[in-house]
């Protein structure tokens, strides 16, 4: 079954889009032909070529060390992106919450990794009941506890479940997130979990992002030991013969630090499948993953795809604009927004400038609910009604403000045409 792509029609609260698109439905987006400069800003563009790019250049990496990609859907929750990622080879899709679970499943994804314990017994029954309504859904869960586990058997029990789900022992570190902090305590929760009746251990998974966000030597080394940590439990997980089904897995994230993930995992458990829960790096950005990736240049080199287009609305100083772009419309939890250059279809009689990886004259110093304040001496070339293109940091909180987004093929155009458009589910 292909993935479902949501197909609504474009209306007033579509952000940014013109009204000559208003009652059109998004598949018919691209047939109208318009450019950039003919929505209003603040906008965001997609480059879908570049996604294609992405995907393809980690997928064969991936590839290449015999582990399996379910990147994370709650990057974007986008169908459209998720359909995407499973034709280029992606064997899931990962998700953070029951109802993103929920809804990938309803929108067609087969195989989905609940990337977190499964305890609010509502969602443990109503995905139950989605996993009995089909034979081809299957579903994986993590458990850090007895009690995790327990609750998720109760549940299941009561609710007359006949599907069972595959679960993964979530395995912590000092100071990190969720996860069994000793290693005793993993070997007892995947204990229960082989014994329960209605679930199936299939390994142990982890989360390395918590220990770093650099690539200096101290982050790496501490990465890697947390790495080694969670290789030493599903070796021992597998050695006591608790996965009985298949073969066993071990998961960890991967969009900073995937060629640790590979090279440690790989190491330490050789007879499970390393899957990678990889989300970022299909949209991939200009702030935290340019610095992070191993995939940063040569032929593997990941591109930023996406960008919101913002207009200035005024200059009040000689050295600081104030955008029409703010917390609403741009990520900002790791970094501000990155200037890359002028855009066409700014005031009238303004000429195209030309996109770079970042402008050393300006930058964004702040950021209100509907305005960023634009400073350096590059201020002096702008005047109010030119248009800045924005580069941003982390895409999981750049999609989330957008229920539709519109695609391009070629974002270094400075007036890239519109060739269609892709809906969000938040």
């Amino acid at each position: 079954m292909p993935v479902i792509v949501p197909d609504p029609v474009i209306t007033p609260a579509a952000k940014g889009f013109p009204e000559e698109l208003w009652g059109r439905r998004l598949s018919r987006v691209g047939e109208a032909g318009l450019r950039r400069s003919r929505f209003q800003t603040p906008v965001m563009t997609l480059d879908v070529a570049a996604v294609r790019r992405n995907e393809r250049r980690l997928l064969d990496w991936v590839g290449e060390h015999g582990a399996q990609l379910f990147p994370h859907g709650k990057t974007t929750m986008a169908p459209a992106l998720w359909a995407s990622a499973i034709e280029a080879g992606a064997r899931g899709i990962t998700f953070a919450t029951p109802w993103q679970a929920r809804a990938g499943f309803e929108h067609g994804v087969q195989r989905v990794l609940l990337a977190n314990n499964l305890v609010d017994p509502v969602a443990i029954r109503g995905l139950s009941r989605c996993l009995d309504e089909s034979p081809d859904r299957r579903l994986t869960v993590w458990v850090d506890s007895e009690r995790a586990v327990g609750i998720l058997e109760e549940e299941r029990l009561r609710a007359g479940a006949r599907a069972p789900i595959d679960v993964l022992v979530d395995v912590g570190g000092p100071g990190g997130r969720t996860g069994a902090r000793a290693l005793d305590e993993v070997r007892a929760v995947a204990a229960a979990a082989a014994a329960s009746s209605t679930l199936r251990l299939a390994g142990v998974a982890g989360w390395e992002g918590h220990f770093g966000a650099d690539r200096a030597p101290a982050t790496l080394e501490r990465v890697r030991g947390y790495l080694r940590r969670v290789g030493e439990a599903a070796s021992r997980v597998v050695r006591d013969g608790l996965v009985r089904d298949g073969v066993p897995i071990v998961s960890a994230g991967g969009s900073a630090y995937p060629d640790l993930v590979l090279e440690e995992l790989s190491a330490l458990v050789p007879e499970a499948t390393v899957v990678l829960r990889s989300g970022a790096a299909q949209i991939h950005d200009d702030g935290l993953y340019s610095r992070v990736s191993p995939l940063r240049g040569g032929g593997r080199a990941l591109t930023a795809s996406m960008r919101v287009w913002a207009r200035v609305l005024s200059v009040p100083e000689p050295e600081l604009a104030l955008l029409d772009a703010g917390k609403r419309d741009l990520a900002f939890d790791v970094d501000l927004p990155v200037p890359l250059g002028m855009a066409a279809g700014a005031a009238p009689g303004a000429e195209p400038g030309s996109s770079a990886a970042g402008v050393p004259a300006l930058s964004v110093s702040a950021l209100n609910d509907q305005h960023a304040f634009l400073r350096g001496a590059g201020v002096a070339d702008l005047r109010p009604g030119d248009v800045v293109p924005l580069g941003m940091s982390h895409p999981c909180t750049a999609f989330d403000k957008w229920p539709i987004i519109a695609t391009v093929e070629g974002a270094d155009d400075p007036d890239p045409l519109i060739t269609g458009a892709i809906a969000t589910l938040f």
